[in-house]
């Protein structure tokens, strides 16, 4: 008995087959943490950036912005963030009045997120730059819900982004809440 043990314990016919079922497992597990963690940081950053994009075409508009461009902005977003259904944003137009409290011009959110009304404005206040007397500023909020593809210590995430951004060419971006006006030159009972 003592000389078959002693055999097995010498033996080293199986043991790149041994050390590969042991640490295989490992390997996959580690592979896909690591796809895990590092997509969910694509689409973090990938949502901010998008969120300043957005931002930024808000901020240039000179004609009137309607509500159809908003929602158009918020599937914008959503095609930057990639295959991601929980996306919703909100554009608001807020002032600063002279007597150094804001208000909200106007607000339109997509998905079911509610506008932005003055009530609501005390709990932004200390995200809010300081502004001139009268200036107006356009705040862009994105909302992106992340479900990881595989449960491996990252649970479902919202990653919420905030971006302020001046009116490029005017003091103010004009707003129409309805949708964008007929297009007078198309005919719809043309063929």
């Amino acid at each position: 008995m003592d000389c078959f043990l002693k055999r097995f314990i010498q033996d080293e016919d199986a043991a790149v087959a041994f050390e590969t079922v042991i640490v295989f497992p490992l390997l996959v597990w580690a592979w896909v943490g690591t796809f895990t963690f590092f997509d969910a940081y694509r689409v973090y950053n990938t949502s901010i950036k998008a969120t300043y994009t957005v931002a930024d075409l808000i901020s240039r508009q000179e004609e009137t912005v309607y509500g159809s461009d908003i929602d158009g902005f918020g599937e914008m977003l959503s095609a930057m963030i990639r295959d991601h259904d929980g996306v919703q944003m909100r554009a608001t137009e807020i002032q600063r009045r002279n007597d150094g409290t804001y208000t909200v011009i106007w607000s339109h959110p997509t998905g079911t997120l509610a506008q932005l009304f003055d009530a609501s404005l005390p709990a932004y206040e200390d995200r809010l730059p300081n502004i001139a007397l009268g200036e107006r500023v356009v705040i862009v909020e994105s909302f992106i819900d992340y479900d990881p593809a595989f449960n491996l210590g990252i649970n479902d995430l919202e990653f919420e982004n905030y971006t302020i951004t001046r009116p490029r060419y005017a003091g103010q971006i004009p707003y129409d809440d309805g949708t964008a006006p007929a297009d007078p030159d198309h005919d719809d009972n043309a063929t």
